[in-house]
């Protein structure tokens, strides 16, 4: 007897689970569709905007600002003459509770501008509810995602100015050498990484899209690398 009502109470729960993950299925497939129309509406289509947006909505974008939703609807105009294009929703995650749904996803914008395609990405996340009315934003936040520019070539006598060891402090060293026409920077007794030229005077690291190093001369003629990472400059003086 026990063994049917148990097995009867795993049916039932297994029932209920699958009843779940179909109304979570069903509802990311609706604010998918919504969150699309969003995005095609951009820049100069307001509507679908206006009707999907508490008026107690609030977004802060890529570059740090905030907007409430008058304020960030003012920012729509149609594109400038020569310039078009789109953006897809991809690779959304959705996050369910009770009636209030988190969905974060990549937005992948395709521009052309006087005819030279741009491509970027922003990292996404929109906070929804469903009430009377139905589905409504409540909040969005935005990230560029960062990407990484092509290398380009340099001679090998500009890098071989930059090859040295620079100091941070009493403890902490770089050392940069030169192999062919690349360049490489090993901390203390760490892997050396390669640095990718950006110009004569900039290079990155393929592990670090946000940071760049740079190659300067102070008032003496001294070789200093900088570090920098939004705005601020890691400043290492070149010992030998």
């Amino acid at each position: 007897m026990k063994k049917v009502f148990f097995t009867g109470m795993l049916l039932i729960l297994a029932m209920f689970n699958c009843m779940a993950q179909a109304d979570s299925s069903a509802r990311a497939k609706q604010i998918m569709k919504i969150e699309q129309q969003l995005m095609s509406a951009m820049p100069g289509n307001k509507s679908p905007w206006l009707k999907y947006l508490d008026d107690k909505w609030y977004i802060v974008t890529e570059d740090g600002k905030g907007y409430n939703k008058t304020n960030f609807l003012k920012t729509f105009a149609p594109f400038q003459d020569g310039f078009s294009g789109k953006i897809k929703v991809i690779k959304p995650v959705f996050t369910f509770y009770d009636k209030t749904a988190i969905i974060h996803f990549v937005a992948d914008e395709r521009e052309s501008i006087y005819g030279q395609d741009m491509r970027t990405t922003y990292a996404v996340a929109d906070t929804w509810y469903f009430g009377d009315n139905g589905w409504k934003m409540i909040a969005s936040q935005i990230f560029e995602v960062p990407q990484l520019p092509k290398p380009v070539k340099l001679n090998a006598t500009i890098l071989k100015n930059y090859v040295g060891t620079y100091n941070l402090s009493g403890k902490k060293t770089a050392v940069i050498s030169q192999k062919n026409d690349s360049l490489y920077v090993q901390k203390n007794m760490g892997k050396p990484e390669a640095l990718f030229p950006e110009t004569p005077t900039v290079f990155f690291r393929k592990s670090d899209t946000r940071g760049r190093t740079l190659f300067v001369k102070n008032k003496k003629g001294d070789v200093l690398m900088l570090e920098r990472r939004n705005g601020n400059d890691l400043l290492w003086k070149r010992t030998k």
